[in-house]
């Protein structure tokens, strides 16, 4: 009589490897450490910011155009694997960094435009009348570095629009020092900062909680067509109509859409790993964050036995209900102005190609490990 197959499980066969315990958990910390540069982790942190895409994912009301230019903030950390020799974090690690602060901060604005590139009608073909899939495409990104970041260091990374033109999408992003600068709130979607507030006493200006700036453009795409990012912007309910043309603005997002590309059902299934993950990393958190109190209570307890009153927790200013500014076309458009006069310094990098020239002597001929 024949007997079915165990199922495999990676735990127990990670426990039953006859090395010492000791090895075990140092390559489990290594791992746990390294996880961003482990093979297809890019992918899955990529994936991550694609989630906010999905309808159940998004906020009640929608994006904004108050919120166009606000930034969206992504916390990170420096993994062993991202070192340079000067065991420092690595330059070329940063742009990898920047792909996912773009996807989850383009996932997040544009995901009811998205849906309208995907489903809305032939007929009006305002974004083409063929069936191809919309996309982000990245033209160019050039990042400046400040100071250095220390091996597992944690920092934040915020990302947000900074300008846009008739083909171009510019957004400017900041690695920042964790625990140092706070927002006023959140909008969009309201978050819970631990109570202790972004502290600047050991900087001598707020530039140098700042790791590296840098700014990219990415261009819209539906199949081999550019569409515009005012397109987009106003679609996704980003850009107040101009005046003399609310009415085609209005007609353009009453516009019903088709039948949907992808399923209520498929999008929970999609979204059921990360959601597993968020649970995971909540609990991680919240026991990182009671340590980290009561290991502050012993402290402030030791100020007070020493004469020093303890200082009562200032609010999370992050719960404090901040009404929202009622943004008009002509501010929308004079912000964008003024994002723009730094975007042009890389707009102008694309004249860098005409630079090259193969008529000219060469040093040699080298070939990389493959």
């Amino acid at each position: 009589m024949a007997t079915s197959p165990e199922p495999f499980h990676l735990v127990d066969f990670w426990l039953a490897i006859s090395w010492p315990l000791v090895w075990k958990v140092l390559i489990t910390l290594l791992l746990l450490k390294n996880f961003k540069n482990l093979p297809f982790a890019w992918h899955i942190r990529l994936l991550r910011g694609y989630r906010w895409l999905l309808r159940s994912n998004r906020s009640k009301d929608g994006p904004s155009p108050a919120q166009l230019f606000q930034p969206l903030i992504l916390s990170s950390g420096n993994a062993l694997c991202e070192l340079d020799y000067n065991f420092h974090k690595s330059n070329s690690t940063y742009f990898a960094d920047l792909d996912i602060a773009r996807a989850h901060l383009m996932c997040t604005l544009f995901s009811s435009g998205v849906d309208y590139a995907r489903n809305a009608p032939r007929r009006t073909g305002i974004l083409g009348v063929s069936d191809d899939l919309i996309g982000l495409a990245l033209g160019a990104v050039s990042c400046t570095f400040r100071k250095e970041v220390k091996p597992f260091q944690s920092y934040e990374i915020w990302t947000r629009v900074l300008s846009w033109d008739e083909k171009w999408m510019y957004t400017v992003t900041h690695f920042v020092r964790k625990d140092t600068h706070r927002p006023r709130s959140f909008t969009l979607l309201p978050q819970n900062y631990s109570s202790r507030q972004g502290k600047l006493n050991d900087l001598a200006r707020k530039e140098d909680a700042i790791f590296a700036s840098a700014l990219s453009k990415c261009v819209w795409k539906k199949g081999r067509r550019t569409v515009s990012p005012e397109i987009m912007l106003q679609v996704s309910g980003l850009l107040p109509p101009q005046p003399g043309q609310e009415d085609v603005v209005a007609k353009l997002r009453d516009e019903p859409l088709g039948k949907l590309t992808v399923s209520k059902q498929f999008e929970e299934y999609y979204d059921l790993p990360f959601k597993l993950i968020a649970k995971i990393e909540d609990s991680w958190d919240a026991l990182k964050a009671h340590f980290s109190l009561e290991s502050e209570d012993i402290a402030e307890e030791g100020r007070f036995r020493g004469g020093k009153q303890p200082q009562p927790l200032r609010r999370n200013q992050s719960q404090q209900q901040q009404p929202r500014e009622e943004w008009t076309w002509e501010k929308v458009e004079q912000e964008r102005q003024r994002g723009m006069e730094i975007a042009r310094s890389l707009a102008e990098m694309d004249r860098l190609h005409g630079v090259f020239t193969a008529d000219t002597d060469a040093l040699a001929l080298r070939r990389d490990l493959w």
